[in-house]
């Protein structure tokens, strides 16, 4: 998309519509990419993952070398059998039925190795590109969780689910004809030629003019065709992003009644990927009747050339049956090129994508030592944190020290920092400078997983998984190697539950906690989803806990009664509780009042309002 359309779209784009899903300050990053494209680097890089399957590849490639040259030998053997019968008819020789018999035999033989090779290299070819794709799935899903939070800010999750989906199936669908189809006609052109040459060498360079021409014609549309098949698998990653964000943010639609403008958006947007689909489609059908046209033309000088060899006695009726057939041939695995070219270009254009996806910078690792969340006491410090989204610091030279088993509420006008504060803590984003520690270690000594072990968190974004309500909140123990959810005591679940309040309205469903959720969990209303994400919280008994809005989407006298339960849960436990509403959290040991990065008060509620300073502003304010 060039700079002015660009432009075009930040100035008249809808809010959350035409920026990438998550709202204001998320972009399509991983669309943006004006990068170059290597196509052999990529060829080559997919071979890489075909190397735990050599064996079974290598095998699919020697069945279909025995089918394509099974094939070339078919032609001769029939020549032989019309020879026969020429003999008959000029020269009145007596006719031999074991000749006719035996090469009818050798012939049926070919046609049937001919068959069970292409059947038995297919089957491969299949069961290789499927594992392949389900070890790039794999290494995908793993980079999902290695990457850094900042990589979700600026990428569209309809890009991802089009990387997982579209681009995984192109690739699929070559590896699985494209590589075979292309050794045939490779063996298939040498082979022909071998044979042509052997019958009649000028009838053969002849038939072979046509090489070079096509060679020209295939490079050249190549050359403009990629820039296509590129733009074609970018723009399916945009308006995939479109769709999913149009699907999930439909009642904000309806409400602002911005129906309207999404639909031009949309529709702007799908005349692009028409463009582009027809471009390609067309470079890619144009190939096919060019093709033709100059495989036809040469047939007839064969055709007119041979008859003359055939009458002067030069070329016997056989042989140029066989030729001309060879003809056919040469015509087939130069079709087979044009018609899987469009096949491999869409492939390496989506193949390029994953790859760099997969190459994406990941979560800086910087340290290397386990955590023992049991023995963890939950003092929290920050020394002099230096921290921005930009290069504009928001926390800059930020102090703070947190005792042992000490609630502390975080309270503050949107933008204040107050999610950015534990998400340093969380280790989602590293930090510019100063340090973090717990217990007096440096959170960067250790491995970002192993450190999440000593936090307990819910943020205000909630999200459960389809599958049952037992399993979602057991989904927040921690397990040991071999365990599944199902080894989660049932008893620890219902703990939970009643903690978080929320095993009365489990147990008044028909199947309680074998309830199975939808996907989004949309057949329980927003409270409850927010109920189970904190008893999925609360199994865990981490031993510092974070609650950021964790109780926004549940009533007044509900939340009170959460409190009473993160009170029980955090007696031996430090906590910190981002909160809008200051009636919550005013039972809190120490209040943490942020303005622009900045603690400007710490007290406890009291102590605060005495001040009259930022706080009690605020407090004020949420009771008038």
């Amino acid at each position: 998309m060039n700079t002015e359309s660009s432009n075009k779209d930040k100035q008249e784009g809808l809010p959350g519509v035409s920026k990438g899903v998550g709202g204001a300050g998320r972009v399509s990053g991983l669309l943006a990419s004006g990068s170059t494209k290597d196509a052999r680097g990529t060829m080559l890089r997919l071979f890489k993952n075909l190397a735990r399957f050599k064996w079974v590849f290598i095998l699919a490639i020697i069945l279909t070398l025995a089918a394509s040259l099974v094939q070339i030998l078919i032609p001769r053997k029939i020549g032989q059998i019309i020879n026969i019968f020429a003999g008959l008819l000029t020269n009145r020789t007596a006719f031999d039925w074991a000749v006719v018999w035996k090469t009818g035999a050798v012939l049926l033989v070919l046609y049937v190795v001919n068959f069970l090779s292409n059947y038995l290299s297919g089957i491969l070819m299949v069961r290789v590109s499927q594992n392949v794709i389900r070890s790039l799935r794999n290494q995908m899903q793993v980079k999902l969780n290695a990457l850094p939070l900042n990589h979700f800010d600026r990428s569209s999750a309809g890009d991802l689910v089009s990387l997982l989906s579209n681009d995984l199936d192109n690739v699929a669908n070559t590896l699985q004809s494209g590589l075979t189809s292309s050794l045939s006609a490779v063996v298939l052109l040498v082979g022909v030629a071998v044979m042509m040459l052997i019958i009649n060498p000028v009838l053969a360079f002849l038939s072979m003019v046509v090489i070079p021409v096509s060679y020209l014609m295939v490079k050249y549309l190549i050359k403009k065709a990629k820039p296509v098949f590129q733009k074609n698998a970018k723009l399916t990653g945009v308006f995939n992003g479109k769709i999913e964000e149009a699907y999930m943010g439909e009642d904000v639609v309806k409400h602002y009644n911005i129906g309207a403008d999404l639909k031009a958006e949309l529709s702007s947007l799908n005349d692009e990927l028409y463009d582009s689909e027809w471009k390609s489609s067309l470079v890619s059908f144009v190939t096919r009747p060019a093709g033709d046209l100059i495989l036809n033309s040469n047939y007839v000088l064969l055709a007119i050339w041979g008859g003359r060899y055939v009458i002067d006695g030069v070329l016997s009726l056989g042989g140029f049956q066989a030729f001309l057939q060879y003809t056919q041939m040469l015509r087939g695995p130069f079709n087979q090129v044009l018609g899987i070219f469009n096949t491999i270009m869409a492939a390496l254009a989506s193949a390029e994508r994953v790859f760099e996806f997969l190459d994406a910078e990941e979560t800086a690792e910087l340290g290397n030592e386990f955590m023992d969340a049991g023995a963890v006491q939950g003092e929290v410090a920050f020394d002099q944190v230096d921290f921005g989204y930009t290069e504009t610091l928001l926390f800059d030279g930020v102090d703070l020290k947190v005792k042992p088993g000490e609630q502390i509420a975080i309270v503050g006008r949107t933008g204040a920092g107050k999610t950015t504060l534990v998400n340093l803590l969380m280790r989602f984003y590293e930090i510019s400078g100063g340090k973090i520690s717990i217990d007096g270690k440096d959170t960067r000594g250790y491995q970002a997983e192993e450190l999440r072990k000593a936090y307990s968190m819910v943020l205000q974004d909630t999200w459960l998984f389809s599958g049952s309500i037992r399993d979602n909140i057991a989904f927040g123990a921690d397990l040991s190697d071999g365990e599944d959810l199902s080894d989660v005591d049932f008893e620890r679940i219902k703990e939970a539950a009643a903690l978080a309040r929320a095993d009365s309205f489990i147990e008044c469903l028909p199947q309680g906690y074998d309830t199975m959720l939808s996907e989004g969990a949309s057949n329980i209303s927003q409270g409850q989803i927010q109920l189970l994400t904190i008893a999925r919280a609360m199994i865990k008994k981490a031993p510092i806990i974070i609650l950021d809005e964790a109780t926004s989407s549940v009533d007044t006298r509900t939340e009170l009664l959460i409190q009473q339960g993160l009170k029980e849960l955090a007696s031996n436990s430090t906590s910190f509780i981002i909160a809008h509403r200051l009636s919550t959290i005013q039972d809190a040991d120490r209040i943490i009042v942020m303005d622009k990065g900045t603690i400007v008060e710490v007290g406890t509620h009291r102590e605060l309002l005495e001040k009259n300073g930022y706080y009690a502003e605020m407090y004020l304010a949420g009771r008038a």
